[in-house]
Parts: structure tokens; C-alpha cells; sequence
């Protein structure tokens, strides 16, 4: 009898950790998310206030022949500026903005920055 408890107890106690250690993934992952909104939002914002327009649209819609990435934000809004670039997409499920370029002789390149 003393040792089915201790059984039933140690599952209890098993359980209940796996099921705290889920709740908190869950939790973890919920808030990188808010947070990956709100600096998006903040890159948008920014990019509007310059004379950018910016608009939601999937990179995989697009047929790329190159792909260069950005790792500093301003880098990235200083080359779309360098460029005369003025649309800038932003793509929520890769947490990417990202610009599209022609290139003579190369087809289109994708320059990305990934905010997440």
C-alpha cells in the first residue's frame, strides 16, 4: 500500500512539473512574439516617418534570384535609401523587412533584415 502513494505521488509530482515546464514555454514564447511585434511596429513606424511605405507580403510570393541579408537596421534602411528604394515588405512569419532590388544581368535580389 506504502508504495503505490509513493508511486501515485512521484506521478503526481512528474506531471505536475511537465506540466509547469509546458505552461512556461508557452508563456516564454507568447512574450519573444509580443516582443517581436513591438520592434516591428517600431521598425515600421520609423520607416514610415522617413517616407517609406511599407506593406505586409509573404518573401516566399516572390521569385528571388539572390538573397543579401542586413544585420544592423540602419544599415539596412541606409542601403534601401542609397538604393531610391520605397517600398519596403515585411514578412511576420520569417520576422523579416525586407526590399527587393533589380539587378542587370542577375534578375531580382532580396535584401532582408531579420528583426527577430
Amino acid at each position: 500500500m506504502r508504495r503505490l502513494l509513493n508511486k501515485r505521488k512521484l506521478f503526481i509530482l512528474s506531471f505536475s512539473i511537465v506540466c509547469v515546464v509546458i505552461i512556461a514555454v508557452g508563456l516564454l514564447y507568447w512574450y519573444s512574439e509580443q516582443v517581436a511585434e513591438q520592434k516591428l511596429q517600431d521598425y515600421i513606424r520609423r520607416l514610415t516617418d522617413e517616407g517609406f511605405t511599407t506593406e505586409e507580403h509573404s518573401l516566399a510570393d516572390f521569385d528571388v534570384d539572390g538573397v543579401t541579408k542586413t544585420h544592423w537596421f540602419g544599415d539596412f534602411r541606409s542601403f534601401a535609401r542609397q538604393e531610391d528604394i520605397d517600398h519596403i515588405y515585411f514578412d511576420k512569419r520569417i520576422h523579416a523587412l525586407y526590399f527587393l532590388r533589380s539587378i542587370l544581368g542577375y534578375g531580382i535580389e532580396a535584401n532582408i533584415f531579420y528583426y527577430k
